[in-house]
């Protein structure tokens, strides 16, 4: 119960911050969303110290440099750029909602209906019911933002597109979660940090956002927006 508790103070924390990063003005938003890189780029140094010794100088450039800079760095930077160059911070909010959506309804079923691992070796919670269960729920309450006038845009703007943008988010969302998963587990690690009590590091909360900005943002761009 404690833990629980716990949890719950810090989520409504993080989204309290994720709410005023979004919500007040774009200098709140890229000072957030750079202090959330640097700490989860500080979480990662701490991961990887714990990894096999690399065989290489290669592998130990990789490891260090190249892996946090395209893992972590850029994609924050494309949320920055997307947000404030291309006015579009509705649409990351949007993303924000659905990722939150797509942990809950995939919990859900996983805890009821769960038979099927979908990657036993890397996340052995996650089901396969679990997975299309969040999904199709997902796109489904995408359809929300047709008729809420802030997401109104001249982009993703009929139920065809919205369908599609949750599909491409959640998948691209799903996978970025395992991969973290897979990192703590080549570190031998259960979480990436402590920074937020019951739910771990900035990198265990921001992983299925390091792939679902990217994702969703080429999805936006086919879709004809600049």
């Amino acid at each position: 119960m404690k833990t629980l508790a716990i949890r719950t103070v810090t989520g409504i924390a993080y989204l309290f911050i994720l709410g005023f990063a979004f919500f007040v003005s774009w200098w709140s938003l890229v000072t957030v969303f750079t202090i959330f890189m640097l700490i989860a780029i500080y979480e990662y140094i701490n991961l990887a110290q714990k990894f096999p010794a690399p065989q290489n100088s290669s592998q130990r450039v990789i490891r260090r440099q190249v892996l946090p800079l395209i893992w972590i760095v850029m994609p924050v930077l494309l949320l920055e750029y997307w947000c404030v160059a291309l006015h579009a911070t509705n649409i990351m909010v949007a993303i924000f909602i659905l990722l939150c959506m797509n942990d809950t309804m995939a919990y859900l079923f996983g805890s009821l209906f769960g038979k099927h691992k979908l990657c036993p070796k890397i996340s052995p919670k996650k089901s396969w019911e679990g997975f299309f269960g969040g999904l199709i729920c997902t796109m489904a309450f995408s359809l929300v933002f047709i008729y809420i006038p802030y997401f109104q845009n001249d982009v993703i703007n009929n139920q065809y597109i919205w369908i599609g943008f949750a599909s491409v988010v959640i998948i691209a969302g799903t996978f970025g979660d395992l991969v973290e998963s897979m990192v703590k587990r080549f570190a031998n690690q259960k979480d990436s940090g402590t920074m937020l009590p019951g739910h771990g590091g900035i990198l265990d909360r921001i992983d299925s956002m390091l792939f679902a900005v990217p994702a969703g943002f080429i999805y936006w761009v086919v879709s004809g927006g600049r």
